[in-house]
């Protein structure tokens, strides 16, 4: 019975991806700012975004400690794919000219 319920268990952990969440977190723009202006993930661990631009209008996502820079046009969406080596917190932003100064801005935070 154990070596049945150890089996089950090792199952469940390889079809969740052993912790690891197969859904991409949303990162939904909106009237100039984030919905999501604080994204927690782990280190060492994939990460994907979806990215969506809800607004009639372009917008950028970038996070320059990773070389991500995505242009998005009107109600697009980009679905990113990385792996954050080390802890820290990390900003994104939108690149395009004056939303970062009108305070586009969050952080990718990678935890240990």
């Amino acid at each position: 019975m154990v070596r049945f319920l150890a089996l089950c268990w090792l199952l469940a952990l390889l079809a969740a991806g052993c912790g690891a969440s197969s859904e991409p977190l949303t990162i939904a723009m909106k009237d100039m700012r984030f919905r999501a202006a604080e994204v927690h993930v782990q280190a060492g661990e994939p990460v994907m975004l979806r990215v969506v631009n809800e607004d009639s209008y372009a917008h950028a996502f970038d996070i320059d400690a990773f070389d991500i820079h995505f242009p998005l046009a009107a109600r697009e969406m980009v679905e990113i794919t990385f792996t954050p080596e080390h802890p820290g917190r990390y900003d994104f932003y939108c690149g395009t000219p004056g939303h970062l100064m009108a305070g586009m801005v969050g952080v990718l935070i990678v935890e240990e």
